[in-house]
């Protein structure tokens, strides 16, 4: 209503309707002012646009005189107090569910990989080391954005009677009981739930276990350039092996069940090269050969699968005719279905991934046949996807040809893909994603020896799982294998070191760390000339290069091997890796 009363009756009345608007409340002054502004907005709006209207009027509360506002408020809350309560409710009830509704519309706008925090750094999915102690050190100490943990078989992971092999291999957990162990706010046996990761831990004191805490909180502090003791124990990506859609999708329901929320996505494996993965039908030997099988795979889990959780794959090229021509890929394979990386990135698009992974080479280049990276191809599967997805960032992970820290940029500038994904040459060099100042024999030998020790320290607070690597020892054996690869270039040098390591008889952390005493004081009268004249000083006896020496030596041999000359060279290769293990038994 529009009062028209004298100025000074207008102040008289102001006065009295707002000391009966205060009776009526014990909400401070300002806020029932704002509400009874807000208030007497709605009352002037259409019933079936209240709503609408209410929003319209806030927009011109400050365009209008501050005293008509004022009187018009007060004379409406004088004439209906109870009106006050109602619109407190609706206001309460309106921001509620504008908030709810505002956050789940941009929930749904973001990508997967928006959704992830777009992850440009990727430690691969190998298995027995892509164990916890390993994921959390990489990630937390050296700029790994995103895990994959070890590859899980569908069908022993899901079967009935399966409880031993599924605590034996998926180490996700809760995120805070993660980080409250690793604070020693909770109990330290809370992820300890096999008798081998016991086993791993005998010998060591809780003095020996609290300082392995204090030094990886001290690392922390120093990396974070603060005196905080919080950080984030990071979700991952689960990568299963499977050929049978309908078990692939149970495994990964159950994989979501036990991860508490920490599995970002089920990644299917379609890359590995290894002969077992022929025998059980997964790998690079299923996408190769029944690819059909493999997107009926991938179907199945995103049509299974919440849509938050992601789907994705990875892949390697596949084998072309000029391959053939080359001889890269043997004599038994047959050319019959030729495909390009174009239709496979197509197909697997189709399938509903959320993102791909590419390996710049065929299954034929492995071990002691790699070859350089094709990141050219990797590069002609990034254009297809996003051309045919519609989505101009659609996500695609490099993976391979990764050795030096300059090689990462390297791959983001020829490949143009997302991320990077490093598998054997993050063993060797878990910092390889940190540029590094290493200038001398000294820097690089107490840079290993350092990642060593500070992985045996994530061991100690979190013992690997065993996964296949045996029910006793398999703990270890995880720790084990990472050593190896950690300090390769100089276990070559000690041969007697590197046996005893080998040694079923040393299985335990504590033995470790007196072997890397022992290592350690060897090399330590040693000055920069003698460490230089080394082996382990070059590059070309790194755990990475290892088998690029073979490549190498089978590269300048040009004559033409037979059949029968090539089985009589496979005997001796065999033959000799016998002799070698048991000199080290």
């Amino acid at each position: 209503p529009q009062l028209t009363t004298s100025p000074a009756t207008a102040r008289t009345q102001d006065e009295e309707m707002m000391t009966a608007a205060v009776a009526l409340t014990s909400i401070p002054y300002p806020v029932i002012l704002f509400l009874t502004i807000w208030s007497c907005v709605i009352t002037r709006a259409v019933a079936d646009r209240a709503m609408h209207n209410m929003q319209q009027s806030m927009k011109h509360v400050a365009t209008r005189s501050g005293r008509t506002w004022h009187r018009e408020a007060c004379f409406c809350l004088h004439k209906n107090p109870s009106i006050l309560n109602k619109r407190i409710l609706n206001f309460k009830s309106f921001a509620s569910t504008a908030e709810n509704n505002n956050d789940t519309n941009t929930q749904q706008t973001k990508t997967f990989y928006q959704r992830i925090n777009q992850p440009r750094h990727i430690l691969a999915p190998m298995v027995a080391q892509s164990d916890l102690p390993f994921r959390l050190m990489c990630e937390q100490l050296y700029s790994v954005d995103l895990s994959y943990t070890q590859m899980i078989h569908a069908h022993n992971f899901a079967e009935r009677g399966g409880d031993t092999f599924r605590r034996n291999h998926l180490d996700v957990y809760d995120e805070s009981l993660v980080r409250n162990v690793l604070l020693g706010s909770a109990d330290s046996n809370a992820l300890i739930f096999t008798q081998s990761q016991r086993n791993a831990l005998e010998g060591l004191s809780e003095s020996d276990i609290e300082a392995s805490r204090q030094r990886i909180i001290s690392a922390l502090q120093t990396k974070n350039n603060s005196l905080e003791t919080t950080f984030e124990v990071k979700p991952c990506v689960v990568q299963i092996a499977a050929h049978d859609p309908d078990m692939a999708a149970k495994a990964a329901e159950t994989i979501l069940e036990r991860s508490n929320g920490q599995c970002l996505a089920i990644d299917l494996n379609l890359g590995c090269p290894q002969a077992i993965a022929r025998k059980g039908r997964y790998g690079s030997f299923l996408h190769d050969e029944t690819p059909q099988a493999a997107y009926d795979v991938l179907t199945k889990l995103r049509n299974t699968l919440p849509k938050e959780v992601g789907v994705t794959a990875k892949i390697r090229l596949p084998p072309t005719q000029a391959d053939a021509q080359e001889g890269k890929l043997g004599h038994e394979f047959r050319f019959d279905n030729p495909v390009t990386i174009e239709e496979r990135v197509r197909r697997l698009i189709d399938s509903g991934v959320d993102l791909i992974t590419i390996h710049g080479r065929t299954r034929f280049e492995n071990k002691v046949t790699v070859g350089p990276v094709n990141w050219d191809g990797v590069r002609l599967a990034a254009a297809t996807a996003r051309e045919y997805s519609g989505d101009v960032n659609f996500p695609i992970f490099a993976n391979g040809g990764i050795e030096y820290f300059s090689d990462v940029q390297k791959c983001f500038d020829e490949t143009l893909c997302s991320g990077v994904m490093s598998s054997e040459s993050l063993l060797e060099n878990p910092g390889i994603f940190d540029e590094q100042n290493i200038v001398s024999g000294r820097d690089t030998l107490e840079r290993q020896l350092q990642y060593a020790d500070t992985y045996l320290d994530y061991c100690t607070i979190f013992p690997p799982l065993p996964g296949s690597l045996g029910i006793k020892g398999g703990s270890y054996n995880v720790a084990k294998s990472h050593l190896f690869k950690i300090l390769h270039r100089y276990l070559e040098e000690q041969p007697d070191l590197r046996t005893w390591l080998g040694n079923q008889e040393c299985c335990t952390i504590l033995q470790a760390r007196a072997l890397m005493c022992d290592l350690r004081s060897r090399y330590s009268t040693l000055d920069e000339e003698q460490l230089k004249m080394k082996t382990s000083w070059k590059d070309d006896n790194s755990w990475y290069r290892r088998h690029r020496q073979s490549n190498a030596s089978a590269a300048e041999n040009t004559e033409p091997v037979s059949l029968e000359e090539r089985k009589k060279l496979a005997k001796l290769r065999i033959q000799a890796l016998r002799e070698q293990r048991l000199s080290r038994a």
